[in-house]
């Protein structure tokens, strides 16, 4: 009875949190993975005219690639960058993740940006990777703290970070 009482106490704590302030920060509805998926091929300058005709405030961007460029465009067409997908590879021996993040992280200072981390590099939920995976994404994370960015784990099919569960 005790901890049901507890689960009723906190979920009640939990949402009147949540319902006193919304945090615009985590409220977005956004697109993503359109760098891919515009089927008639669009530029990021045409892509932002219909994200803005649509009524989005923003969109995600996967990899590095273009970084730059997407930021230009969206800055042009008043809109926001939510989140970016990278890869991070926990594989012994192999670089972590793309050397070009340093470089790229100023450009995003201030924007509150979130980073989707797709960890790759054993099988599939294997704990043999725990370590790794703890010790890159908190370097990661320490890489962010300073551009206000933050790190999220991102669970994809048949990536070494595949379930719920393998992110707690």
């Amino acid at each position: 009875m005790t901890r049901l009482v507890s689960a009723v106490l906190l979920g009640l704590s939990l949402v009147a949190s949540v319902a006193a302030e919304p945090s615009p920060r985590f409220s977005a509805f956004f697109p993503f993975c359109i760098d891919w998926h515009d089927s008639k091929k669009r530029g990021f300058e045409e892509q932002a005219v219909v994200l803005k005709e649509l009524g989005y405030t923003g969109v995600g961007h996967i990899w590095l690639d273009k970084l730059p460029e997407r930021i230009a465009s969206l800055d042009h067409a008043g809109l926001k960058l939510y989140q970016v997908t990278i890869t991070v590879n926990i594989a012994p021996g192999k670089e972590p993740y793309d050397k070009r993040l340093k470089e790229y992280l100023p450009l995003i200072k201030g924007r509150n940006v979130q980073f989707l981390l797709l960890i790759n590099g054993l099988k599939p939920s294997d704990p043999a990777g725990d370590e790794r995976a703890t010790e890159v994404v908190r370097e990661l994370a320490e890489l962010g703290k300073p551009y206000g960015a933050d790190m999220l784990l991102y669970p994809h099919t048949a990536f070494w970070l595949e379930q719920i569960e393998d992110c707690v």
